[in-house]
């Protein structure tokens, strides 16, 4: 029996030691896989795909390594701890070979396209020793650069299939997370899960890009593009005030002209001409009586907007004579609009370096103020006629798309990566007349809609109407409170504070804005505090003004006029009852809160206090841990792109 007992002990011994033999090479080789998928992503990123193609056979060897260990783990499925880290593996394993197979695919398209550039590796692996001749977009030849975007627009559902397919192996391994809970893989598969939620964001974004690819650069036939540089140091609702705009017709991918002018130049041949009367907000504080096509874009949903300014473009153009009309930028059709702020143009000037026009050096540090000089006061200095003061933005424009069109082909990815930030941050929008073209864009988050799809919302939207290019001077804190009254109602209070930094100057005066809030439909206004007729020049005794209800893009809108003096703060704040839809939210424990950044905006402060008479049980973002255990939720936060806000009661 002793024997019996000594032999069994060994067999049991020598089995566990085989088990942690074969359990430490599955992570082993699993982290290794892990590591090498990371790597094949940056060299995807750098547009190395031939290493890109080696990374990945490296992470399918060590996946497929661990799998042949992992077969020797079967038999302990049961033995607990040791059961749920082999599930663990397996799950990880099967992932791995998965998301290989899917990027695998990613790696060819891609090779396919730089191919197709002329480059090879060999012009990468000069990349990397700084001895490579600089090859940019601009060398390629008009049809290689047809054939390359041709390319990755056949390539566009490929693209969109491999996204969902990252999307299913995140959902997978998120089930063996809650099933096995911790485990000795729990780290390797949170990291994976981050990486792939980084590719699937990609792909999903190349996707909708090459869906976008025939509609804008003009493969079958050229496209014309109604350009609009929105000025948000004079913020409007849809990103900030038409200064300048121009018509960029594009050819098999390249803009083939861009032609700009003042904004002035066509709205002051149709003076006397356009009679559409102007938003009230409009004719009221900008003493502006008739809409012209500098003001179109008075909706906050850059789309709406769009279609706006489209129409007052061909309308004003249409009073024009033949004659007339070609001495400005113009184009039969209209096929997309393209707009952008100085904001945009600062992040892009620190990606392609100082731009010099007409003598003058422009950096990221100081575009948005030496422009703004030079198109108020700096052109009568040099001499230039009022007519041709912003000619300069032109000039500015075609120096920066060389520049862009010269960029090395290694150094798109940082392009693309700045565009998408711009996106987010409300800076850069994009709409097409194309119903199927325009769908596309929303979904990908770049056409500046606002629908909103949670149970309570805020949009707050400013209009400076006659304050100069005051915004930068301005911060602004946007505070939204929940409360129960006296009599049982739920209350909501939005107040936004102002505080103006600045002085009189040329380019800085009393801030003036009309205001609106967007909020659920059906919310009913109780009362505005710190609302004015008008400023104080025009309104000495700074008597109260009225606000303005009504209803836009789904949601109730109140509205309101303030204005603050330079050195002094001012705070508009909308009391209102919450929406029905709101309270039964809040009645059924589940309430989510959409904060939208208005179009241009700079990035403003957020503050919520809401009390929902009734403890939080969780929330997505948490709050503090100081602030835990009672029924309100408390954050302060910063508004640079929408935010979403989860509260479970």
């Amino acid at each position: 029996m002793r024997r019996i007992l000594f032999w069994l002990f060994v067999a049991v011994f020598v089995y566990l030691f085989a088990l942690v033999f074969a359990l430490a090479e599955v992570y082993v080789n699993t982290t290794s896989a892990v590591q090498s998928l990371k790597q094949a992503k940056g060299d995807a990123v750098s547009l190395h795909f031939e290493d890109t193609s080696q990374s990945l056979k490296d992470a399918e060897s060590a996946f497929l390594q661990a799998r042949k260990f992992s077969t020797l783990l079967k038999s302990a499925i049961v033995v607990p701890v040791v059961g749920s880290s082999i599930q663990q593996a397996e799950e990880l394993i099967t992932a791995g070979l998965d998301v290989v197979t899917s990027l695998q695919s990613v790696s060819d398209i891609g090779r396919d396209v730089v191919q197709l550039s002329g480059l090879n590796e060999e012009y990468f692996a000069e990349v990397r020793q700084g001895t490579s001749p600089h090859v940019s977009f601009s060398d390629l030849s008009p049809q290689t650069r047809q054939l390359m975007l041709s390319r990755l627009e056949a390539s566009s559902n490929k693209f969109s299939l491999l996204s969902r397919r990252i999307g299913l192996v995140q959902d997978e391994l998120n089930a063996v997370l809650i099933r096995t809970g911790g485990g000795p893989f729990q780290s390797a598969i949170l990291s994976a899960q981050k990486e792939l939620a980084q590719v699937q964001g990609t792909l999903r974004d190349v996707s909708l890009f090459t869906d976008m690819i025939p509609a804008f650069s003009g493969i079958d036939k050229s496209s014309h593009h109604l350009v609009l540089f929105l000025n948000n140091t004079e913020l409007r609702p849809a990103g900030g005030f038409v200064g300048n705009y121009g018509i960029a017709t594009v050819t098999k991918g390249v803009i083939e002209s861009l032609k700009t002018a003042d904004v002035y130049a066509l709205d002051r041949l149709v003076e006397g001409k356009e009679t559409e009367p102007a938003p009230y907000p409009i004719a009221r504080y900008n003493k502006t009586p008739i809409w012209y096509f500098r003001d179109a874009n008075w909706s906050p949903d850059f789309s709406v907007s769009a279609q706006k300014m489209i129409q007052k473009f061909h309308e004003e153009a249409g009073l024009l004579t033949p004659e007339v009309r070609a001495t400005i930028p113009y184009a039969e059709s209209i096929d997309g609009v393209i707009a952008f702020t100085p904001t945009f143009a600062e992040e892009l000037l620190k990606l392609i370096g100082p731009v010099s026009v007409s003598g003058q050096t422009f950096t990221s540090e100081n575009i948005a103020d030496k422009l703004e000089y030079q198109v108020e006061y700096g052109y009568a200095k040099q001499g230039i006629p009022e007519a041709q003061r912003k000619e300069i933005i032109g000039q500015l424009m075609d120096v920066v798309v060389k520049k862009l069109m010269d960029m090395p082909i290694a150094k798109w990815s940082s392009a693309l990566t700045l565009l998408e930030d711009a996106f987010k941050q409300k800076q850069f929008f994009l709409y097409h007349t194309d119903p199927d073209v325009e769908q596309v864009i929303t979904q990908a988050g770049w056409s500046g809609r606002f629908v909103p799809n949670a149970s309570d919302v805020q949009l707050v939207v400013d209009a400076n109407l006659a304050s100069l290019k005051s915004d930068p001077a301005v911060d602004r804190t946007i505070s939204y409170q929940i409360s129960t009254d006296e009599k049982g109602e739920k209350i909501a209070r939005t107040s936004i504070t102002y505080h103006h930094k600045g002085t009189f100057d040329w380019k800085t005066s009393r801030y003036r804005t009309y205001t609106r809030l967007y909020v659920p439909l059906g919310s009913k206004l109780i009362r505005v505090t710190g609302a004015l007729k008008n400023d104080k020049t025009q309104n000495p005794k700074l008597e109260a003004g009225s606000p303005d209800v009504s209803s836009e893009l789904g949601m109730t809108v109140f509205g309101a006029f303030i204005a603050i003096e330079p050195g002094a703060s001012g705070t508009l704040t909308f009391e209102y009852k919450l929406a029905d839809s709101v309270r039964a939210a809040i009645a059924k424990n589940v309430y989510t809160l959409q904060v939208l950044k208005q179009n241009g905006a700079r990035d403003h402060a957020l503050t919520l206090d809401l009390d929902f008479g009734k403890n939080v049980v969780r929330a997505i973002p948490q709050e503090e841990v100081k602030d835990w255990g009672d029924s309100h939720y408390k954050v302060k936060t910063v508004l640079d792109q929408d935010k979403e806000f989860q509260i479970g009661l």
